[in-house]
């Protein structure tokens, strides 16, 4: 008996840790699972928050000095030095996402490691992902690592998000790795080409949809105008619209397509004969472009049934606007041509104040952070009242989003809020043309 426990003792000091991560809660499967136990149960985890309704952001964390490192201090060396990098960036990890987003973090194939991210598609931006995998790599690379003879480590990421289709889970979360990989090295690699390739031919043959969204109005009823929402080719990769940003993005695409969802909204506005007010998203990168206002008017000499008083240039995405040269002059310029400025995201964090206070915007949309569930919390009903005197100061309308529920309406009425959008009223759909 003494000798039998003796030998346990020994296989557990070699191997605890995976026994531990064998009896331990679900939450601790997310960081590191040895391959040969949990390549099914991550399969499992990802199943479920696909079915959930979420979708999954696959993220790849590549070290491109580590040939050099391994050459300098040996590969036994840098092995230690890995765990100590590895327990490091769960570290950063678990202090810049909310532990119920993290799927899962692993190392099962053999370049990089993988972070796999849970995602609300109709609340999250590609930016907000991109400004916290910034803040992972600045953590990161500003730590000295004394396995590494006092060196500083460089990490570059990539994302997708996983599509699951015809092929099985575990092939399309192998593909979704190797094509973040891809992202994260930008080199002359077949995988980032092939998704340069096709970004620039959805660009080149149009290939984008527009759905639009009504927004109703609070007090009178019927809808007082529409935002258009863009999906990619259907059936492919980046029909998902988070997809296809954040490719758009990693490839130095994103103007070209958010002037050809331009283009498309005005044929849209002309096709239907819309008479409301029409909502159209810009990143600040793009409003930040020294050609956009050429661009602009190209645009408007070619339709010019296109009236720009009745279209809303909509700041999207919570990041900052500092350091952009030429977006305030943009705004400017964009008002001189009659379109009206709306604040997206209002509520959801510091970046939309300060957008408000340096453009004084026309329309603020309050987040649906802010209104879900209103009607449930005070402290929120505090929040949009306060929200509402500062749009009463910069004379802006407002509009509520994410509305999901009668009683939230309820709440709006109550403080007079001027419009509301969400699945309570309408998702988006495809409008027709009227012929």
């Amino acid at each position: 008996m003494g000798r039998g426990w003796n030998r346990i003792k020994r296989f557990y000091k070699k191997n605890g840790s995976h026994l531990v991560k064998i009896i331990l809660p679900s939450k601790y499967l997310r960081y590191y699972p040895p391959v040969f136990i949990l390549r099914n149960p991550i399969e499992q985890r990802v199943k479920h928050t696909l079915k959930k309704g979420f979708q999954v952001a696959v993220i790849s964390f590549y070290f491109p000095d580590l040939e050099n490192i391994i050459s300098k201090i040996g590969r036994r060396k840098y092995l230690s030095c890995r765990e100590v990098i590895k327990a490091q960036l769960r570290k950063v990890i678990g202090q810049t996402f909310v532990d119920e987003e993290i799927v899962c973090l692993h190392e099962q194939y053999s370049d990089g490691i993988s972070l796999l991210l849970k995602v609300d598609a109709r609340f999250h931006s590609t930016t907000e992902l991109e400004d916290r995998l910034a803040k992972v790599k600045t953590i990161i690379e500003g730590r000295k690592y004394k396995q590494l003879d006092n060196q500083h480590l460089c990490v570059q990421s990539g994302y997708v998000f996983l599509e699951s289709g015809e092929y099985s889970l575990s092939e399309c979360m192998l593909k979704a790795h190797v094509q973040a990989m891809a992202m994260a090295e930008k080199q002359d690699k077949l995988q980032y080409q092939q998704l340069k390739f096709q970004i620039n031919q959805i660009i080149a043959f149009k290939d984008i949809t527009l759905l639009a969204q009504p927004i109703m109005d609070v007090s009178k009823g019927g809808i007082k105008a529409w935002e258009l929402l863009t999906r990619g080719p259907k059936g492919s990769l980046m029909e998902n619209p988070l997809q296809l940003f954040s490719i758009a993005k990693q490839t130095n695409r994103l103007f070209m397509l958010e002037l050809l969802i331009l283009e498309k909204a005005f044929q849209l506005i002309y096709q239907c004969k819309m008479k409301e007010a029409i909502f159209i998203n810009f990143t600040p990168t793009t409003l930040n472009e020294v050609e956009l206002i050429e661009k602009m008017l190209t645009l408007l000499k070619k339709y010019p049934e296109i009236i720009p008083q009745n279209i809303a240039v909509e700041v999207t995405e919570q990041d900052s606007i500092d350091g952009l040269k030429n977006f305030e002059r943009n705004i400017v310029a964009l008002r001189e041509l009659g379109f009206q400025i709306a604040v997206d995201d209002t509520g959801a964090g510091y970046a939309s104040f300060h957008t408000i206070n340096r453009i004084m915007p026309d329309i603020i949309k309050i987040d649906r952070s802010v209104i879900q569930d209103i009607d449930k919390n005070m402290v929120k009903e505090k929040m949009l009242q306060g929200l509402l005197l500062i749009a009463n100061e910069t004379g802006s309308l407002v509009v509520a989003e994410g509305i999901e529920r009668p009683e939230e309406v309820q709440i709006l009425s109550k403080h007079k809020v001027d419009m509301a959008q969400g699945y309570f009223y309408a998702r988006p759909k495809l409008l027709q043309p009227i012929t």
